[in-house]
């Protein structure tokens, strides 16, 4: 029986699942080209050699007020692995980690909650600092046509952790989206999605969105970013360090090559695990990274797109995109002339709007999957399978 295998649960599970294929089918593994994980010492010389700024500890010589920006679990950085070697270098400043301010830049997503920092942050770095979740409805100060977080504004030194992935929107994540819109008001954030993000691209630094964030980001100021790059694993591939614009253009070239994957054309049917953002179901457009960047369609029309996701979350929560929101999608996710199915434990179709909800197949287990692709395409098909596909390009 042939198979492959698929990241799921992102910091939950975190495991590879196997998924069984009817016997004559053929099946591709599309991994990604990936990299070796960093150790603490490679992460820790990398921000102490920054591209683009001086080095940390001098740019917080004689600061009083320093905060650390980093994002949520949605996101794959691995902050308690990057903060640390951060704090060594304030450290050196002359800066105690009790007069760090950590702010938990969630966008419109919920609140952090304890077990989430701990996994983001871990215990000792929670211990030592000050932390404050963003709340895009309140607490933001204007700074010309957009509002950020009141308590970064305040800052005399401001640091972005986040991590490079491709991004529908901005291209790639990381550098200053993680300023705008990642803390910024919920009014500012939704001009932003109905503004320069609507025409976003794959793999794509130059479009609107990102030039946006960044215009922001030099008004507002960025000090120094610490952006990761991860593995298939979860792990660190790469630490780009120093300023919100240099550092982060080095972090996408190096991005490329680890986010690299070579894509079969024209299968029946093409499997895109939402890892390393499949912690909600609301993510899931983000797996269609591959299907968006490859130069011929990875399924053929007729055939069938799934996407895989542990959604060990459940729905989830976005107060721009979710349901009843003011950006929430009013239909289900379609991809012309190919039907779009789901394998998620978790999900239920009363959580989304009736109309998204009329059009969305999905089954709790790969197991009636795999019956319902078998009676759809036939004892003899061709399958690509994408293990980890929000961080694959196939172009």
């Amino acid at each position: 029986m042939p198979y492959a295998t698929i990241r799921w649960g992102a910091w939950f599970e975190d495991a590879d699942v196997v998924l069984d294929f009817p016997d004559v089918w053929s099946v591709q593994q599309c991994d990604p080209a990936d990299a070796p994980d960093l150790g603490p010492d490679a992460i820790a010389a990398a921000i102490g050699a920054p591209i683009g700024t001086a080095p940390l500890r001098e740019l917080a010589a004689g600061k009083q007020r320093p905060c650390i920006v980093i994002d949520d679990l949605s996101r794959p950085t691995r902050g308690h692995l990057l903060v640390p070697p951060i704090l060594d270098e304030l450290a050196a400043a002359g800066i105690a980690a009790e007069d760090v301010l950590i702010i938990g830049g969630v966008a419109n997503h919920r609140p952090m909650i304890r077990d989430d920092l701990v996994k983001k942050l871990g215990s000792e770095v929670l211990r030592r600092c000050r932390f404050r979740n963003h709340f895009s409805f309140d607490n933001c100060t204007a700074v010309g046509d957009v509002e950020i977080n009141s308590d970064y504004v305040a800052s005399d030194l401001r640091i972005l952790v986040g991590s490079i992935v491709p991004h529908q929107g901005a291209g790639f994540s990381g550098g200053a989206k993680l300023l705008m819109p990642g803390i910024s008001s919920a009014a500012s954030a939704l001009a932003y999605h109905r503004g320069p993000a609507i025409d976003g691209r794959y793999d794509d630094v130059d479009v609107a969105a990102r030039q946006f964030s960044e215009e922001v980001a030099r008004r507002v100021g960025v000090d120094f970013i610490v952006n990761s790059v991860p593995t298939s694993r979860l792990g660190v591939a790469g630490v780009f360090a120093g300023d919100v614009v240099d550092a982060h253009r080095a972090g996408v070239a190096f991005a490329r090559d680890v986010f690299a994957t070579k894509a079969p054309a024209g299968t029946d049917v093409g499997v895109l695990s939402l890892y390393p953002k499949d912690t909600e179901f609301l993510q899931h457009i983000t797996a269609f990274a591959p299907w968006k960047t490859a130069t011929e369609p990875i399924v053929r029309e007729g055939g069938t797109i799934v996407v895989a996701l542990a959604g060990s979350e459940g729905l989830g929560t976005h107060h721009l995109f979710g349901p009843g929101m003011p950006l929430a999608a009013t239909r289900a996710t379609r991809i012309r002339d190919r039907d779009v199915i789901f394998v998620c434990p978790t999900i239920e179709l009363g959580e989304l709007l009736p109309e998204v909800a009329a059009a969305t197949t999905v089954f709790r287990t790969w197991a009636e999957a795999r019956d319902w692709l078998e009676a759809k395409h036939g004892p003899e098909a061709s399958a690509a399978v994408f293990p980890c596909a929000t961080m694959q390009l196939a172009g």
